[in-house]
């Protein structure tokens, strides 16, 4: 009898071992590539990824929740709801009845305060000052390698199917620059704005400098907080040569180039005085073009005090004419929204842990993986062939 459950047991155990091992990863990676397959979804990954959020009312539940906290927490309203209580105090005889005739009332309130709103906002038009039909805001907070301008183009897409030249848009920008081709495209999505005619305002809180400011001189207007750090119109790269250590160890390198500057600087090999001065040439070169964009914008700047790579406090920077006004993005952020008619969204992007169903059932799998691709991804860095970097 005893032999027999062993066998049943060793039966059972052999099968879930089998279906562990064999059948069920086999499974898995069926799924997952029919999952990929499924174009569709792909395809609206990006769109479904973007979220909205309403300043109005996120603005009106704030105010509301905060009303009702200081109201709870007055000593007052409280000592009188426990007289009340104990009997200390007379309580009201009547109370309200007419449920609907308050709601009305209430709706009335509102239809006066919206009609107020559009008086005051078509007066201020009238005086020339540009109030929105509809806001959006968005952030942007950029790396060294200026990644962040994937997102940054799906947002600037999902605005770009609603709005015109009668809105807004305020994009809260904080970078201290980095990668010269992907700040250039950073910028050149601001760029679709304006040429759309949409007023495009950047507002600073910490630092927009080098690259940042290569994005940021585009807006039609730059409000910075009073000790965010602004400027820095310049281009700097660097690379360490390892040449002496390779002689000491008797160690050759080969790099074989077709074109003469194919590569002017070498992590390796020997460096030419004319490669150190034709990669010279080449920041010069980054450096006009640089120069070319924030003039395009802001022609009233004293070039030669302003392009030199120096960074200023945005008080400062305000008096060379590298910003418009000084304040906080959450001080223009709110006087925009009570001078908008319609609309106000903020638009933000959910981002997701995408994993496959290889990874969610086995994540030690998902845990490797990711170890193998940072890896990789430093080892690509050491042999980064666009090293320049705004700054």
């Amino acid at each position: 009898m005893i032999d027999f459950v062993l066998d049943i047991f060793g039966f059972l155990l052999k099968t879930l071992i089998v279906v562990g091992v064999v059948i069920l990863p086999i499974v898995v990676l069926l799924l997952s590539a029919r999952k990929k397959d499924n174009k569709g979804e792909n395809l609206s990954e990006g769109v479904s990824s973007l979220v909205t959020v309403d300043l109005k009312k996120l603005f009106a539940k704030r105010h509301k929740l905060m009303t009702k906290s200081v109201k709870a927490a007055d000593p007052e309203r409280a000592l009188q709801r426990r007289e009340q209580d104990v009997g200390l105090s007379e309580t009201s005889a009547k109370k309200k009845s007419n449920n609907k005739k308050a709601l009305k009332s209430k709706v009335q309130k509102e239809r006066e305060e919206r009609n107020e709103l559009i008086s005051t906002i078509a007066a201020k038009r009238e005086a020339g000052e540009f109030c929105p039909r509809n806001l959006f805001v968005l952030d942007f907070r950029g790396s060294t390698k200026g990644h962040e301008f994937k997102d940054l183009r799906l947002k600037i897409d999902a605005i770009l199917e609603v709005a015109d030249e009668h809105d807004e848009v305020i994009v809260n920008l904080c970078s201290p620059g980095g990668l010269v081709n992907s700040y250039g495209l950073c910028a050149s999505q601001l760029e679709r704005l304006r040429s759309r005619n949409i007023f495009l305002t950047v507002t600073v809180d910490e630092v927009a400098a080098s690259g940042g400011y290569l994005m940021a001189c585009v807006a039609n207007k730059i409000v910075a907080a009073p000790f965010a750090y602004v400027g820095s119109i310049g281009v700097i790269a660097g690379i360490p040569n390892f040449r002496r250590v390779l002689n000491k160890y008797d160690v050759d390198y080969e790099q074989i180039t077709a074109g003469k500057f194919k590569r002017t600087l070498s992590v390796f090999g020997e460096n030419t005085e004319e490669g150190r001065q034709k990669f010279k040439e080449e920041l010069e070169a980054v450096h006009e073009r640089f120069k070319e964009q924030v003039l395009r914008y802001r022609p009233q700047l004293d070039v030669a005090k302003v392009t030199t790579g120096e960074h200023w406090l945005a008080l400062d920077a305000k008096e060379l004419g590298l910003v418009d006004d000084i304040a906080t993005s959450d001080e223009y952020i709110a006087q925009r929204v009570a001078l908008t008619e319609g609309a106000a969204l903020k638009i933000k992007r959910k981002k997701t842990d995408k994993r496959n169903l290889l990874q969610k059932y086995l994540p030690f799998l998902g845990r490797k993986g990711a170890l193998a691709t940072a890896a990789r991804a430093e080892l690509e860095a050491l042999d980064e062939p666009s090293f320049l970097h705004l700054k």
